[in-house]
């Protein structure tokens, strides 16, 4: 499997994560340690791995998604407001952000926007009742560019699971260029998609 590297630096998030991570790491350690003896520690510590591992995967998405993204543009933080709102009120989501390569052409029946980035811009973009919610808007550095835009839907033939077409169209549009795309799901559910992979990340209030 390819590995995906990013290079933003969040020291706090980093540092956080760091220890969590050596934590768990210790009492895992000290449970294969003590298993021949019949300890049933052991399951007060897997209970308490369990309930830790949901906070350690907000912590590592939320690290990783804020690595990535200023990657992309000065306005992370207005983007990760965005997506953090829009999760929780169930709006659906597809959000683009070009890097090197250029997507407009691979991209079509794009609504030009032309607008700074904001958190209420995109949000009112993917409300329910806008008539641009139901395609993908592009952002290029610090800038929506256009919104409503058509992506390309991957070829691939996937066993594994079932994807939806924003998913499709996310992995689609990934395997052609170095674009970040984000997704919201109707159910609240959030990926990102890079070089033909989906990644799930858990929101968090800025």
């Amino acid at each position: 499997m390819d590995r995906n590297y990013c290079t933003g630096e969040f020291p706090l998030l980093r540092n956080d994560l760091t220890d969590k991570l050596t934590q768990m790491a210790a009492l895992l350690e000290q449970d294969i340690a003590t298993l021949e003896h019949n300890d049933i520690q052991i399951l007060n510590d897997i209970d308490t791995i369990t309930k830790g591992l949901s906070e350690l995967e907000s912590i590592t998405s939320t690290y990783f998604l804020n690595c990535l993204l200023s990657e992309y543009t000065d306005h992370s933080k207005e983007i990760s407001r965005s997506i953090h709102k829009m999760s929780l009120n169930g709006q659906e989501a597809l959000i683009v952000l070009e890097k090197n390569d250029p997507v407009s052409p691979l991209v079509k029946d794009g609504t030009p926007m032309n607008a700074k980035i904001s958190s209420q811009l995109l949000e009112s973009i993917f409300h329910p009742e806008s008539q641009l919610s139901h395609g993908a808007v592009l952002i290029k550095s610090d800038m929506v560019v256009s919104a409503s835009n058509v992506l390309p839907v991957s070829s691939q033939i996937f066993w594994d699971r079932f994807y939806n077409v924003r998913e499709l169209s996310a992995l689609g549009l990934s395997e052609l260029c170095d674009a970040l795309i984000l997704l919201i799901s109707k159910d609240k559910s959030t990926l990102f998609c890079l070089h033909g992979n989906l990644f799930p990340f858990s929101t968090s209030s800025p």
